[in-house]
């Protein structure tokens, strides 16, 4: 089971495109001065998220997600790696345009000294919870549009491959679609 991005329309088109106008800019920077993210292959098993976007999105589920703090280690990791398909699944489900917007706020994340600059985050499985919200906070609130779109798109891309699972529906008080319903729409 993957989000499907059209199904919700706060993931809009304007998002992405100002994560690629200003992230193409801040990629073309990089690659100037030397600084370049390795081109890579999905990670097996994945067929969008590179060994970097695994990172990113570890380190941000807990971050975004606190109900993953309620569940024991085990259920946690099973869940983390729901979201993580999840996610891959989003992206590669996508248009090609959408994909190649958040390949290069991806991208762009993956290379370290601008990773820092642009987040205060050193490596993505070192961050910890607080790290993580405050970079997120900041590019949320942030008044470059660009920051503030990718922001939100790597929120709402991490909270909404978890809040799809049915395992997660209990941590946040959901009870489950209603079974008649649930029923007469899958008959």
């Amino acid at each position: 089971m993957h989000f499907d991005p059209a199904d919700d329309r706060s993931l809009a088109r304007r998002d992405f495109l100002k994560v690629g106008v200003g992230f193409s800019l801040a990629l073309t920077l990089a690659g100037t001065v030397g600084c370049s993210g390795d081109t890579k292959t999905p990670v097996a098993g994945y067929a969008f998220l590179q060994p970097g976007d695994v990172e990113l999105f570890s380190a941000l589920a807990p971050a975004v997600v606190t109900e993953l703090g309620a569940f024991d280690a085990a259920q946690r990791k099973t869940l983390l790696e729901a979201v993580l398909r999840n996610v891959d699944g989003t992206l590669a489900a996508m248009g090609q345009g959408a994909r190649q917007e958040v390949r290069k706020l991806l991208d762009l994340l993956a290379i370290g000294p601008l990773r820092y600059v642009l987040t205060g985050v050193g490596a993505w499985n070192e961050a910890g919870i607080d790290k993580m919200q405050a970079f997120l906070a900041r590019w949320r609130g942030s008044r470059f549009a660009t920051l503030n779109a990718g922001g939100n798109v790597l929120v709402k891309l991490t909270s909404s491959s978890f809040y799809v699972l049915p395992e997660s529906w209990p941590a946040t008080g959901y009870p489950g679609p209603l079974d008649y319903v649930f029923k007469a729409v899958n008959s």
